[in-house]
């Protein structure tokens, strides 16, 4: 087994063109479907308000994780809105504040969503002090920026499949989608090796060699892995530390979740190959199968958005759906690995059967 996976290697390293091109696409089509530049949501800003009260409230507001307040005047801020320059603008006064928008987006709900919490805080601190006498407010203000800095609210667990609201971030959609969908190729590209293989009868000599069977075909399941899963690495880190895109804390599980999806697609080229009678018929099968579990696992767009019934039930015998909902658990949601065990077994089980099928199959068309 070991001969086997170094020569597949050796191989792979005179020839890395197709590889590499897959992975350069990838990486393409990830980052500009993704929104091009991984940086913060620009929100132009202009403020009734006092300016040392402007001052505080914009230094509350460029905490967050996705926005970015600038403060500007009213017309550059509705001209910038109006031409499409940014998403939103932000009209704030002492009490309450307006949204200025020409689309409904996902960035504007979490925007409105999030500039109400700031403004509740800003008014139950106000009414705090309001009720205590001049000589304790300073105290008071110190305990509650300090009180501010802990979880104000508990977190309560659900399953994948809860009904409560989803968290959509398109950076991690368009990287997630776009990685499992071109892995598919990837590990495609050198199952069809062991199809070459049997055609030039190289098989047939290994299997009288001392070579065991099982090691054949787990020395070329492996080698297949390794290329799938080092390709996904590879654009994971491009855009981790290159790009600068946030995982929420959770790139190491990010990884640890994919083994189980690339061995389900391993398993399901391998069924490919040994249902298929040609190598032509294998290459033309591939597309057509990844396109179909893309679209109906949520890869191109987020599975939270679709309506359809039929297509919500379909979803589920797509691998990239599980894929998907591991990956984002592990990032957006920040599920520990054992919370993550619904998808991965799914995968697990996945892979399990429809490898057996794939090397009965493989075995059936030899004899």
């Amino acid at each position: 087994m070991i001969g086997i996976l170094l020569t597949k290697l050796q191989l792979i390293v005179r020839k890395p063109w197709p590889l590499l091109i897959l992975t350069v696409l990838c990486i393409a089509f990830a980052y500009f479907m993704g929104g091009g530049e991984y940086s913060k949501v620009p929100v132009p800003v202009v403020s009734e308000l006092q300016e040392a009260e402007t001052t505080d409230l914009l230094k509350e507001l460029n905490k967050s994780d996705l926005f970015m307040f600038i403060v500007t005047d009213e017309k550059g801020m509705r001209d910038d809105v109006k031409n499409g320059s940014n998403e939103a603008g932000l009209l704030l006064n002492d009490t309450d504040f307006t949204i200025v928008s020409s689309v409904q987006s996902s960035n504007v709900s979490l925007l409105q969503r999030y500039v109400i919490e700031i403004y509740n805080k800003k008014r139950q601190k106000a009414e705090l002090l309001n009720s205590l006498p001049e000589s304790q407010k300073e105290k008071a203000v110190s305990i509650w920026d300090e009180a501010m800095k802990e979880s104000l609210f508990s977190v309560s667990k659900a399953s994948f499949s809860s009904s409560g609201a989803r968290i959509i971030d398109t950076h991690l959609q368009s990287l997630f989608g776009f990685s499992l969908f071109f892995v598919v190729y990837t590990v495609s590209f050198s199952i069809v090796a062991i199809l070459e293989e049997k055609r030039n009868l190289i098989w047939d000599r290994m299997i009288v060699s001392p070579i065991r069977k099982w090691e054949m075909y787990a020395g070329n399941l492996l080698v297949s892995f390794l290329i799938g899963y080092g390709q996904i690495v590879l654009v994971f880190l491009t855009f981790r530390y290159g790009a600068g895109v946030e995982f929420h804390g959770g790139f190491g599980k990010a990884l640890i979740v994919l083994i189980p999806y690339v061995l389900t697609i391993v398993a399901i080229c391998m069924l490919l190959a040994g249902i298929t009678k040609s190598i032509r018929q294998y290459n033309a099968l591939i597309p057509i199968l990844s396109v179909v579990m893309a679209m109906l696992g949520g890869a191109y767009w987020p599975i939270e958005i679709v309506t359809s019934d039929a297509m919500v039930f379909l979803s589920n015998f797509s691998p990239i759906l599980y894929g998907m909902e591991a990956l984002k658990g592990a990032t957006l949601y920040g599920k520990t690995l054992s919370e993550l065990l619904e998808p991965l077994s799914i995968l697990l089980l996945m892979a399990v059967i429809i490898m057996g099928m794939g090397i009965n199959a493989m075995e059936s068309k030899r004899r």
